[in-house]
């Protein structure tokens, strides 16, 4: 798998306090991170959106013992208006060719846009499954200056 098609696991709690977890597609821009969620019921991550209620985010590669790193981030998530350009970069990172019909389920008005922006995060790689130092950071600041 490369780069490109990395998904993010995706954790929030819902309305009643449980936890949900997803692996989504996503794209990273304007220092959020960018997804694109049909809106049926459950919908625990466009609910945490819609309230501005933090989500967690982990990307990670997972090839032991070589290749072992993860950037793991929260942040406050909300609704996004339409942005059909946007929403082709996500979907453009995973599917091998864009159609009629990503373009109608990118256009369709069962599914939201959102964000979060990630406000506190760390950043590990493992080689060698060896202890590394994490890079932490605890503001928007700090993520905009190693995120460029």
């Amino acid at each position: 798998m490369g780069e490109r098609e990395r998904p993010a696991s995706v954790a929030t709690t819902t309305r009643r306090g449980t936890p949900a977890l997803a692996m989504m597609w996503f794209v990273a821009e304007e220092n959020r991170l960018w997804f694109h969620t049909p809106e049926g019921r459950p919908a625990p991550f466009l609910d945490a959106a819609r309230h501005h209620r933090e989500v967690a985010v982990m990307i990670a590669t997972f090839a032991p013992p070589d290749d072992v790193r993860q950037v793991r981030v929260t942040g406050p998530a909300r609704l996004e208006p339409k942005d059909l350009p946007r929403i082709r970069r996500i979907y453009e990172r995973y599917i091998p060719e864009w159609t009629e019909t990503w373009a109608a389920h990118a256009a369709s008005p069962d599914a939201l846009l959102w964000s979060m922006a990630p406000e506190r995060g760390m950043a590990v790689a493992y080689p060698d499954l060896g202890n590394t130092p994490a890079f932490r950071w605890a503001d928007v600041a700090e993520y905009a200056r190693i995120a460029t």
